[in-house]
């Protein structure tokens, strides 16, 4: 299982970038918007992040091997 980022739900609070102790979520820009982004390669599927999360949809647990 690997965590991503529904953009359509992220409130970019950064609160699952601080959790994750992979160091796994990182800043992008998106138009004039601060996003944030789960490098796939770094995520390890601890979900950690995703009881930090004060939006729940936002944060997206998938399997590997279906995506």
């Amino acid at each position: 299982m690997k965590v991503r980022i529904a953009d359509a739900h992220c409130i970019a609070c950064g609160l699952c970038r601080e959790a994750c102790p992979e160091g796994a979520v990182h800043p992008r820009m998106q138009d004039i918007h601060h996003r944030f982004e789960v490098l796939s390669h770094e995520c390890t599927g601890c979900a950690v992040c995703l009881p930090y999360c004060p939006v729940p949809p936002a944060l997206v647990q998938y399997d590997i091997a279906t995506a």
